[in-house]
């Protein structure tokens, strides 16, 4: 069976019946996050913990608790790899409207790597301009969304921008968030969208 780190409930009981010493039946899977190259774990560094309970079913069962620390013996680096972005998870907080803010999102790749982007989330107008707000209803501004924009111009969903060629040096994409009207009259409230970036290698 497989468990996602970190763990948030106990693992199923191991029932070791045998009086001969035998290994633990563990194997810890590592999968990096980015994609970029670069020491992903350093030499020393602990990169997990393990606490094990053991109970026998006799008597009073003798409880005692273990705890392993696995360390690791080298360097882990990753040989080659694509691109990664410096932040996988971004929040922008807009003024009053009709405000905007910039987005502090860029990547970085490993090697070059011709890069473009584009914007994918739920909108609410034909042009696909203007992602839907997804405030609780309680606290919802009316006739109001959130656009993207890029060098002065308003991005649609689904618009490929190209980046050019990106290395090891981190290319912003140049993303600022604003206020898209959606109606003839808008009332004062929270205003909130999840929007997607995708990269395509080209």
């Amino acid at each position: 069976m497989t468990y996602p780190f970190p763990l948030t409930t106990n693992t199923n009981v191991l029932d070791i019946g045998d009086k001969t010493p035998m290994p633990l039946p563990l194997k810890l899977y590592i999968t990096p996050v980015g994609a970029a190259g670069g020491v992903v774990i350093k030499a020393g560094e602990v990169i997990a913990r393990i606490h094990m309970y053991k109970i026998a079913t006799l008597g009073s069962g003798n409880p005692r608790n273990f705890t392993w620390n696995i360390i690791s013996n080298n360097s882990v680096v990753m040989p080659t790899g694509g691109c990664t972005v410096d932040s996988r998870n971004v929040t922008v907080n807009l003024p009053d409207f009709p405000g905007s803010a910039e987005i502090p999102l860029g990547v970085y790749c490993s090697s070059e790597q011709k890069l473009s982007f584009y914007l994918s989330g739920a909108t609410t107008d034909s042009a696909r301009q203007v992602f839907a707000n997804t405030a609780p209803d309680a606290t919802k501004a009316s006739g109001v969304g959130v656009s993207l924009m890029r060098n002065g111009k308003i991005l649609a969903t689904g618009e490929n921008v190209s980046l050019g060629t990106v290395n090891k040096s981190k290319v912003p994409l140049g993303l600022s968030a604003t206020y898209g009207q959606t109606g003839n009259k808008v009332s004062a409230g929270t205003v909130q969208s999840v929007i997607g970036v995708t990269f395509i290698y080209e």
